[in-house]
């Protein structure tokens, strides 16, 4: 081969070797054929093309041209071993040509290793995807931005009893008469295809029962949207659960109104004869003439420890029921101490108990319902003075825990609870010891107590020694005092005439209010309303300077008349107190939220009933 022809070969980025047919030896190798296989390019030269195309196929090949067959291939891929000893995979081209009077195989060929590699990696990652896809239990489908299906899972065509490969768009056509929600189904694909870009859910729900969750996005190559990929999940046992939770949540949440109703009808119907009773006893006790002022004295007492049965049980109930509000300001808890030994003082002179308090120097301040913290704190007293022996003694004291709490409590000289009871002291309706026969009480005072505690962030204890005695204790985080702003009174002591409108009902309950103010405030004049009705139009005809209004009526609720009041001009400044029977805090406070100017409940307590009576008049008056 001239000078010339080497060079042109040499400078093809083309691999190129020459072969003479008869022998298949190499007789001429440009560079670019000697840097892919390894070699020099003298060491190609007489080396058998056998050498490098060592595949069976180029045996076979070879062994034609040998014997004067077609010496032509055109984009051929095969392996040419290395000069290493590893192999190539080459694309090869084979033509015969005659050069100087010699026939010759001219093979030009190029790497495709690199190719063959990314083709065997597309390869590999189209598996593992189709692997996913059809191991997943969520159908997957992907269309094109026509909606004809390019690809469709084994999940899908399961969930959906679908075979019909052949026509790709029929598909959708086939799922939207198994759906009650078909038209929805049609707008949300319609929206999906006008909008390439959009990414959207539906949720379909099936005539069988069952629900699905479509979500679909586009197919993306680049930025440039290529079609669209839509994923079906089943949410059957989602939407199952959910719905049995609404149903659970619906029946939980009528029986908490249930019992609040039964809470609230309970109280007003036990407390309404109550009234009566203790009010016209109140009277008797407050006629100083009255020959039977000591008995009117044991009703009262009778009927208060009644009371306080019935409290204790609405109490408990409402806890149990959620209802119980409580305030939460902050508490100094020295003066409960020493108002809670003053009202437990009559009960222990009557057992022969002494009383004592211990208390620090400086504020005990706490965060929690003052009158419920002292309610606490008296059960815990009457207790110690009621199971107390002869003599012994109790002592109300206040210290600090290490947990920088503070820790209200009663210690007492008693007998003692074992170990076996104190475990039952905290259950409701349990008494424990010896004595509970002699001694009255419901077995709930300690199990309230305890709740009550909780809901203030606080925490009670017991530790009590046979024949030595008891310490109860309840444990409140101590907070840091806030000033309270003061309150100046601006009523008047001046007795003059008021008008009130009683609207009530129960005759007792009209004839104890009457019989109050002829004894205790002569110069109110009570007019009496059996119903709404009679009420609203005594209100609009005599304009009172207050309304007592019950809350049930027989022809509405107090509530109703209420509003009515308040949007009638010539009654709308009269102020309204309630009188119920519906003691709840819950009903309290929804009541002054309503526009009750004060709230009095029943059995009426007169020392307590008349200062606000008087406060809604503009009146002071000196004694009860």
């Amino acid at each position: 081969m001239t000078l010339l022809a080497q060079n042109l070969l040499d400078a093809c980025t083309t691999a190129i070797l020459a072969v003479t047919p008869n022998d298949l030896r190499i007789v001429s190798a440009n560079q670019a054929s000697a840097l892919l296989l390894g070699y020099a390019q003298h060491d190609l030269i007489g080396r058998s093309i056998l050498e490098i195309e060592t595949g069976l196929q180029e045996h076979f090949f070879w062994a034609d041209v040998q014997n004067g067959g077609n010496a032509h291939i055109s984009q051929l891929e095969t392996d040419y071993r290395h000069a290493q000893g590893y192999f190539l995979s080459v694309c090869k081209s084979v033509r015969s040509t005659t050069w100087e009077d010699q026939t010759l195989c001219v093979i030009s060929f190029y790497d495709i290793s690199q190719s063959k590699r990314l083709e065997r990696e597309s390869a590999l990652t189209a598996s593992l995807l189709f692997a996913t896809l059809e191991s997943t239990a969520d159908g997957i489908v992907v269309t094109d931005l026509d909606g004809h299906i390019r690809h469709c899972n084994a999940a899908m065509m399961q969930i959906w009893q679908w075979s019909d490969t052949h026509h790709s768009e029929a598909l959708f056509e086939w799922i939207k008469p198994q759906l009650k929600n078909a038209e929805e189904f049609q707008n949300w694909l319609d929206l999906l295809y006008s909008d390439p870009y959009l990414e959207s859910q539906f949720a379909a729900h099936l005539h069988d029962g069952r629900f699905y969750d479509f979500n679909s996005q586009a197919q993306r190559l680049g930025e440039a949207p290529e079609g669209r990929i839509f994923s079906v999940h089943d949410s059957t046992a989602i939407k199952t659960s959910e719905a049995a939770l609404r149903i659970a949540h619906q029946k939980a949440q009528a029986a908490s109104h249930a019992k609040s109703e039964f809470l609230s009808h309970m109280s007003h119907e036990l407390r309404t004869p109550l009234n009566a009773i203790l009010g016209f006893a109140q009277l008797i006790y407050i006629d100083t003439d009255n020959p039977q002022r000591l008995l009117g004295n044991y009703i009262i007492n009778a009927g208060r420890h009644l009371l306080d049965m019935i409290n204790e049980v609405l109490d408990l109930a409402s806890i149990e029921a959620g209802k119980l509000t409580l305030r939460h300001e902050t508490v100094d808890l020295a003066p409960i101490v020493r108002d809670c030994c003053e009202l437990m003082q009559n009960l222990a002179s009557e057992k022969n108990i002494h009383l004592f308090i211990d208390l620090p120097l400086s504020g005990c301040w706490v965060e929690g319902d003052a009158r419920r913290i002292k309610q606490i704190l008296l059960n815990f007293t009457s207790n110690a003075i009621k199971y107390n022996r002869p003599a012994g003694s109790v002592t109300l004291s206040i210290s600090q825990t290490q947990s920088a709490n503070w820790r209200l409590m009663v210690s007492d000289t008693g007998y003692g609870i074992s170990e076996s009871d104190q475990a039952q002291l905290f259950m409701a309706f349990s008494r424990v010891g010896e004595q509970q026969e002699e001694i009255e009480g419901t077995g709930i005072g300690l199990a309230f107590t305890r709740k009550l505690a909780q809901l203030m962030q606080g925490a009670v204890g017991v530790k009590s020694t046979l024949n030595v005695g008891s310490e109860f204790w309840v444990d409140f985080p101590a907070v840091t005092p806030v000033a309270a702003p003061s309150s100046i009174n601006s009523g008047s002591t001046e007795a003059k005439q008021r008008q009130i409108l009683y609207i009530e009902d129960d005759q007792l309950s009209q004839k104890l209010m009457s019989r109050i103010f002829e004894q205790q405030r002569a110069h109110y004049v009570l007019v009496l309303a059996s119903t709404a009705a009679e009420g609203l139009l005594l209100a609009q005809q005599q304009i009172p300077d207050l309304i007592l209004l019950d809350r049930h009526l027989p022809d509405a609720t107090g509530a109703s008349l209420l509003v009515q009041l308040k949007m009638d001009e010539t009654t709308r400044h009269i102020p309204v107190i309630a009188l119920s029977g519906d003691a709840l805090a819950e009903d309290i406070h929804q009541a002054i939220q309503l526009g009750f100017d004060a709230y009095l409940t029943k059995p009426l307590d007169i020392a307590k009933a008349l200062p606000i009576i008087d406060n809604a008049l503009g009146y002071i008056h000196q004694g009860i």
